[in-house]
């Protein structure tokens, strides 16, 4: 079931990509996409101080002292988002304003307000669905989510106003209603034990705070490629980034259906200190990827005169480069995730923190030649360097904890 509800939100973002790429222009398109990676950051900065501390904690707690600690938090998260929203809106009008000057600052700012705090507000949400394990209105939020958001859409290309703005406020308005159905939080009864405020918030912070920096880094190695190639080439450049990647979102897809499966295997098999058995499942989930990623790489390439006639139109006519450029990014990025599943697995979450701070480093540095020099291509050539560097050091810490298992007993 979490795989429909990943495979809804993903289409609706593979949607709204499409609508504006064929209706509104290059500038919006780059800009919208700074701001949903700049919206993800937001997000994933309340899941690591409050979603996943609560994750971790409330399995642990008698249901009252659960019911009242999500009530508790989720006041903290409305706040802290409507904090974000406002000061992400405002460094957003004042972007455009500076940089973008065929765009109108100030309903870009709102718009961007808005969606920040309505998103952290449903994703607080969604984590205490999964948490109690309610996925009936996990996934009767997320269908009317993406339905309204839809029809939205629609709605403003039938109407021919499509732009980074108008997105904005539609997805604000759509996520709003989305709220409004499914089970909301439980009510504590009258008489459950009340831990003061003050020790709730440090429970959270001190599972939090170690989650926060990883989230950073995580986002850093994703999303900065886009602020660079805007800052260096302008914010077109961004929008071709962002075009032609869209068109491999299946294969993204694709991996993190294999991630959830695999995961709790490669759990087993390491426990089990089976690394015959866990050798096997890395090749076969090696071949079985790459081998379906060049089948769809090879679609795509006989797709594309149709998708640029008809889909992409003469702004993004010169993507093609583009595109084979992300195919071999995707390539590398298959091998890489699935020795970052394995070191998740055995639990080196500090040593992956350590790593991918050196690798977004590393990534900074290839992306300030190559973006000057090749502008869009540039930034994806530098994240293909990122992910196989990335990869190289992946080997290593699994040899290393490899090691340091074996010399262990196993477990019983």
């Amino acid at each position: 079931m979490s795989v429909v509800d990943q495979v809804l939100l993903s289409g609706l973002n593979f949607a709204v990509g499409m609508c504006l790429i064929r209706f509104g222009s290059k500038s919006d398109y780059g800009l919208y996409s700074q701001l949903f990676a700049a919206s993800l950051f937001a997000v994933g900065l309340l899941e690591a101080l409050i979603g996943s501390p609560l994750t971790t904690l409330a399995p642990h707690m008698p249901a009252p002292q659960q019911a009242l600690a999500i009530r508790r938090l989720q006041r903290w998260q409305c706040m802290a988002g409507a904090v974000l929203g406002l000061l992400f809106g405002l460094i957003a009008a004042w972007v455009v304003w500076d940089g973008v000057p065929e765009v109108a600052p100030g309903p870009v700012g709102l718009g961007f307000a808005v969606f920040v705090g309505m998103t952290t507000a449903r994703e607080y949400r969604r984590t205490v669905w999964f948490i109690q394990a309610d996925l009936r209105s996990l996934l009767l939020s997320d269908g009317l989510y993406v339905l309204l958001a839809l029809l939205g859409g629609a709605a403003l290309a039938l109407s021919k106003q499509v732009g980074a703005a108008s997105i904005l406020g539609v997805l604000s308005v759509a996520q709003g209603l989305a709220l409004v159905v499914g089970q909301g939080p439980a009510l504590a009864p009258t008489d459950t034990p009340s831990p003061l405020w003050s020790e709730t918030l440090a429970a959270v912070w001190d599972k939090g705070r170690w989650a926060m920096p990883g989230m950073v880094v995580g986002w850093l190695g994703n999303y900065s490629f886009l602020y660079l190639a805007s800052a260096m080439s302008g914010v077109e450049a961004a929008a071709e980034v962002s075009a032609s990647r869209l068109l491999l979102v299946p294969v993204g897809l694709m991996v993190v259906a294999w991630s959830r499966v695999a995961r709790p295997l490669a759990g087993r098999l390491i426990h089990a200190r089976d690394w015959r058995s866990l050798n096997r499942l890395s090749l076969a989930s090696l071949g079985g990827i790459e081998a379906l990623s060049l089948v769809y790489m090879l679609m795509l390439v006989l797709a594309l005169p149709w998708l640029q006639a008809h889909v992409l139109g003469a702004k993004y006519q010169g993507i093609n480069t583009l595109v084979m450029a992300w195919g071999a990014y995707f390539l590398v990025s298959v091998a890489r995730t699935i020795a970052t599943t394995w070191l998740v697995s055995i639990g080196a979450f500090r040593q992956l923190f350590v790593e991918g701070s050196v690798v977004v480093l590393f990534m900074l540095v290839v992306a300030s030649v190559t973006i000057p020099q090749w502008g869009a291509l540039g930034a994806v050539l530098a994240l293909i360097a990122m992910e196989s560097f990335d990869f190289l050091l992946l080997l290593g810490l699994i040899a290393y904890q490899r090691r340091r298992l074996s010399r262990e007993l196993p477990h019983a």
